[in-house]
């Protein structure tokens, strides 16, 4: 009785983790792009202070939120070639400090000169940033004091400093969103490798010829068979080959015999002649009932094939939707 040969284009073969991988990365992008929607504005004004006179930002009131924080962004400006040591400080109606932060910030230019060049530089350090949670309605306010201003030649200045300030609720810190984009997207890539090379190795074998085959104990109703057949050609060969795999039982009877056509990638040396060429087919199958199979191969036309390299696994996993062969018992 001839065995049935039944196709199936499935995903049951899947390897469901490189989509949780890249779905992980997909919620960390949609929580990046989402978190400015969160983001209100509470204020934004431009205040001056000096040693002994801080600057103070009228009081604002904040409400608890399940997802973001307060964040206070202070830019200070000051001329070039001079420092500048600030606190900022967020207070609440009592006057009592919630945060506060210190800064140590600066603002240097000159001249470089290399090999006859010359040309100017500009570097700063001025922004500071404070973020805070609050767990009940109430006013805040912030607070910038001056502890230290004074020029590159560490001569000491009195005069004010002029402080850009912004007041932000719903705030998402999103530096600690990166380690998971890219370990996702890592995670995501060595799964890709592994589906690739998935699966237990019963032959690898190679000829010198284009016809090749061995026999091997495989089968299982849950077991993907992965068949692959690749062939290396000389520059006469055609776009495309055609190769054609036979199965056959511990007695011989043939149960399944399809064929592929396999595309041909030219190499070229640094002419530009045709160096060599490489193909590869691969077969997709599942051999309900365990047993010793042959797998033979055929690659034709097979005048210009120089070699011919056959791998059978077992246990193999997919990227996606595959054809299958389903081969039942004969």
């Amino acid at each position: 009785m001839p065995s049935q040969v039944e196709y199936k284009t499935t995903r049951r073969f899947m390897n469901i983790w490189v989509y949780l991988a890249l779905g992980a990365v997909g919620m960390i992008i949609l929580a990046g792009l989402s978190s400015i929607f969160f983001v209100k504005p509470l204020a934004s004004k431009t205040l001056q202070a000096r040693e002994g006179q801080p600057a103070r930002l009228q009081p604002f009131k904040v409400k608890p939120q399940a997802i973001g924080a307060v964040r206070v962004d202070v830019t200070a400006r000051i001329p070039t070639n001079r420092y500048l040591a600030y606190e900022v400080q967020i207070r609440d109606q009592q006057d009592k400090i919630l945060a506060a932060g210190l800064k140590n910030a600066w603002n240097e230019s000159g001249i470089w000169r290399e090999e006859g060049q010359t040309g100017t530089w500009q570097e700063d350090d001025l922004d500071a940033g404070l973020d805070v949670s609050s767990a009940k309605a109430e006013p805040l306010t912030v607070v910038v004091e001056v502890l230290e201003y004074g020029t590159s030649r560490n001569q000491t200045l009195t005069e004010s400093v002029s402080f850009r300030i912004k007041v932000n609720q719903g705030i998402i810190d999103t530096r600690y969103l990166w380690p998971g984009f890219w370990g996702g997207l890592l995670m995501a890539g060595l799964t890709c490798l592994f589906s690739k090379s998935a699966g237990a190795t019963l032959s690898d074998k190679s000829i010198g010829d284009s016809d090749l085959g061995d026999r091997v104990n495989a089968g299982g109703p849950n077991k993907l068979i992965k068949v692959i057949v690749k062939t290396v050609a000389d520059e006469t060969s055609p776009p495309s080959l055609n190769c054609r795999l036979m199965v056959r039982d511990g007695n011989g009877d043939e149960l399944f015999n399809a064929s592929e056509v396999m595309p041909l990638k030219f190499k070229r040396d640094e002419d530009g002649d045709i160096d060599s060429t490489h193909g590869q087919a691969t077969f997709f199958m599942v051999l309900e009932k365990p047993s010793s199979y042959g797998f033979y191969v055929e690659v034709t036309p097979d005048a210009p094939v120089d070699s011919t390299r056959l791998i059978i696994k077992q246990g193999a996993v997919t990227l996606g939707a595959v054809k299958v062969a389903h081969i039942g018992a004969a």
